[in-house]
């Protein structure tokens, strides 16, 4: 897998989609601010700025909602407040992860040689950055066919817009996450390859017999095989703790988009319930099917997002414990061999004193 390309494309779309303003460096393997980047952000906040003042601007759409349903109207007004937070809080936290990031990314090898399977682990990779915006456009694509592709007001653009943009700009922390656990992934089956080579080089192989019990075969290994076992001990436990650090500068992040995540689908919820039973009759059937369809991609895109986080995550704990585990099982193989050759030794040179 080309982790050069898999970042390099990631910081490109966190970067058009507000979340990120530091340029990843492909010479320094390193994030670094980045005056387009800060430039795109604040250009963001200055349209965010005037959506949001557009909520408490005259509005037939808002009073239309208010009359129809106070609660929603006022889910909506708290969702709006929420936005306000969520914008400011996901830069920030965006900044501050750059550091910790950086010692994961300077630290991984980019430059490795080509192993099977890994053009379906970069298509899995570009699928966690791209997935969830890949849903959403196709909904968008199918609302504005049944809206025959006619833009809608300007104002009720710009009130949608207000609560979109800062959900769309927190997200960024889910795929940035992802697309670190993948690449930590991807590091942990470099190290198992690496330990297996080194196993394959010394023939340090254990056979079990189900009558014999346990035949060991031995080639006598170089002095440092011990040290390569505990130097890959030691990456892993530095890679452990860099990923550590990443998820907990991440963390908080990812808790409040959890947050503005319940909200969207209490709204969700309870619109489509109350519209199916009541609101119905006020709408025309292209109507209908315009309401459904932008209802259900907010269901579909959080269930998108879920679905990356799971398959990373996952695929992330599953790799680490094998990983965890083959190594410690190597280490006291060759502890044990260690111990059996010196018993053989020391009994053959008995024997020769006897």
């Amino acid at each position: 897998m080309n982790k050069l390309r898999v970042l390099r494309n990631s910081n490109v779309f966190l970067m058009l989609s507000g979340y990120q303003m530091h340029w990843f460096d492909v010479r320094l393997q390193s994030y670094g601010i980045s005056l387009a980047g800060a430039l795109n952000v604040f250009v963001l906040a200055c349209i965010y700025a005037g959506c949001f003042a557009q909520h408490f601007q005259p509005s037939a759409m808002l009073k239309t909602l208010h009359d129809v349903s106070p609660f929603l109207y006022g889910l909506t007004r708290m969702h709006l407040l929420l936005t306000v937070k969520v914008f400011s809080y996901a830069i920030y936290a965006s900044v501050r992860s750059v550091g910790v990031v950086n010692a994961f990314t300077e630290s991984l090898p980019m430059k490795a040689a080509n192993e099977r399977g890994d053009l379906k682990e970069e298509l899995i990779a570009q699928g966690l950055i791209y997935s969830t915006h890949l849903v959403l456009f196709c909904f968008g694509l199918y609302i504005g066919y049944e809206m025959e592709f006619k833009l809608p007001p300007l104002q009720d653009a710009m009130i949608g817009f207000a609560l979109f943009l800062p959900h769309l700009v927190l997200a960024g922390a889910l795929r940035f996450y992802c697309i670190l656990a993948w690449l930590t992934r991807s590091r942990l089956r470099q190290l198992e390859s690496q330990v297996e080579e080194l196993l394959n080089s010394h023939q340090v192989k254990t056979e079990m017999h189900p009558m014999a019990g346990l035949t060991v075969a031995v080639e006598a290994a170089p002095p440092s095989t011990e040290d390569n076992f505990g130097g890959h001990c030691q990456q892993l436990q530095q890679l452990g703790a860099r990923f550590g650090a990443i998820f907990g500068s991440l963390q908080h992040s990812l808790l409040l988009l959890l947050g503005v995540n319940g909200n969207c689908l209490l709204f969700g919820t309870y619109a489509c319930t109350y519209y199916s039973s009541t609101w119905h009759v006020l709408f025309d059937q292209r109507r209908h099917r315009i309401f459904y369809a932008g209802n259900s991609a907010i269901f579909a895109c959080i269930a998108c997002d879920y679905v990356c986080l799971l398959i990373s995550q996952t695929a992330l704990e599953q790799q680490l414990q094998f990983l965890q585990f083959f190594i410690i099982a190597l280490i006291v193989i060759y502890h044990y061999l260690k111990d059996a050759i010196q018993v053989i030794n020391d009994n053959l040179d008995s024997s020769n004193d006897e």
